[in-house]
């Protein structure tokens, strides 16, 4: 069988997701994919147990991260590929964004009791204990276990979203600064779901962070928002036209039903070798 297929766009347990570097290898063997990326928030924790399976099942394993930025106002988040594991002064930026991640989380905890919602001191000390970012999926988690909500986007949609009573704002680095971090440690910088951007025009925004360092874009994703993927996609395509972007694409698979099934969005293997060769290129700079 031909593995010609690959999910770009992943989280495992080191951040906000629910499943091990090892079991998402081995769920992405089992889908028959030819290669996945490891995109976990603020941190490359998990990226190390992820290559070592990934060598052992003969599965393109692209060690990568996500991060979240501000651009004149909007959140947009990046990913970064080919993330190496042996930069000090990556992991020192990283350290600082968990850091944020660490100080907001007890704060929207206590915005929730303040609702009324008691949440137990054993499952907060657990999620900070394990998990290397915490985050409003967590929460969102607990709130579904308590029956206050009967699902994850209700959970976001009543009470962690932008806006919404308990959601804490914390600060994040402006997005050139975050294309120029990844550069720096040769790591390939891409937008992700571009279309959450609200902002001026796609196009604009495309041209803008190009000339900034940017090399690739999300054009395959699921914005679950009544639309249709595949229009999306052209939409982004359209935006990106011309502009000798890297086309990636991935579930952003959680694990849970906030975002989509593993291997259920993906791109040709070939955008691995062509984020393998701008890594390359960048690191010969």
């Amino acid at each position: 069988m031909v593995r010609a297929l690959a999910d770009l766009h992943i989280h495992s347990n080191h951040s906000d997701g629910i499943y091990s570097p090892k079991q998402l290898v081995d769920m992405a063997i089992d889908l028959g994919l030819g290669g996945i990326a490891l995109t976990d928030h603020d941190t490359i924790g998990g990226n190390s147990e992820f290559l070592i399976e990934g060598d052992k099942n003969d599965l393109a394993c692209i060690p990568g991260v996500e991060i979240s930025t501000e651009y004149r106002g909007y959140e947009l988040h990046l990913l970064g590929y080919y993330v190496p594991s042996d930069r000090p002064e990556l992991q020192d930026r990283l350290t600082a964004f968990r850091d944020e991640r660490n100080t907001r989380f007890p704060k929207m905890v206590q915005k929730l009791r303040d609702l009324g919602f008691d949440v137990a001191d054993s499952e907060v000390e657990e999620i900070m204990r394990t998990a290397a970012s915490p985050g409003r999926p967590h929460l969102a988690r607990i709130l579904v276990e308590m029956g206050v909500v009967m699902n994850i986007d209700e959970a976001f949609a009543m009470y962690l979203a932008e806006g919404k009573p308990a959601y804490v704002k914390r600060a994040r680095p402006d997005i050139t600064e975050g294309i120029r971090i990844l550069r720096e440690v040769g790591a390939v910088p891409v937008l992700a779901h571009p279309l959450y951007y609200s902002g001026s025009d796609l196009r604009s925004l495309l041209i803008d962070l190009k000339e900034s360092g940017l090399l690739g874009v999300e054009v395959v994703y699921n914005y679950e928002r009544n639309s249709i993927p595949e229009e999306d996609t052209k939409q982004v395509k359209n935006a990106a036209k011309g502009l000798g972007l890297i086309e990636t694409g991935g579930t952003d698979f959680h694990g849970d039903n906030t975002h989509n099934e593993l291997g259920s969005m993906t791109v040709s293997i070939e955008a691995i070798a062509q984020l393998s060769r701008a890594a390359s290129l960048l690191r010969n700079l």
